[in-house]
């Protein structure tokens, strides 16, 4: 297995085609998908990064390290980190909403060029990666978020929602 130096260094076409003119390094290859493809996508989607562009891209670089390395290893499992923001079952939900698979399938679909280095195994983590260092609160989909909040918050105390569900009115048989 190559170091991590030795893997950022090691040679690879930088954006799309094999082309004389696109030869570069692994690492070039990599931040310019952060900075052509992943951030971009985000932000048209509408959300801005945790930290600056310079920092998350070098987290992406390291993401894409572990997925090379691992990628023909089938014992190994990566796991998703925590993310870095207060995520709330409403930020998750959001999220997925403005993320979904058909808009993640399209834009792995555009960037083919960067998953023939990474493999397909972990595709799905680059939609994980975005959410663990985008700002939940931004833009459209962090304005979604709070109005969801406030129809939460101005709601629950005065109606009350669906049969009453205490222990006294629930029958020995009733499943839940």
């Amino acid at each position: 297995m190559l170091s991590y130096n030795e893997w950022k260094n090691q040679f690879a076409y930088v954006g799309h085609g094999c082309l004389k003119e696109n030869e570069g390094t692994m690492e070039e290859a990599i931040l310019y998908f952060f900075y052509e493809g992943i951030d971009p996508w985000m932000k048209a989607i509408g959300y801005k990064w945790l930290r600056d562009d310079d920092y998350v891209a070098n987290k992406l670089l390291s993401l894409c390290y572990l997925m090379d390395s691992t990628k023909d290893n089938h014992d190994i499992t990566l796991n998703v980190p925590r993310p870095m923001h207060r995520n709330i079952k409403d930020d998750r939900e959001t999220f997925d909403l403005f993320v979904d698979t058909e808009c993640l399938i399209t834009f792995v679909s555009n960037w083919d060029c960067v998953f023939d280095i990474i493999g397909k195994r972990y595709d799905y983590l680059i939609k994980e990666f975005c959410y663990t260092w985008i700002d939940v609160s931004s833009g459209n989909p962090g304005a979604f978020t709070e109005k969801l909040f406030e129809a939460e918050s101005g709601t629950d105390d005065d109606i009350a929602y669906g049969p009453d569900v205490t222990s006294s009115s629930r029958k020995k048989t009733d499943l839940y």
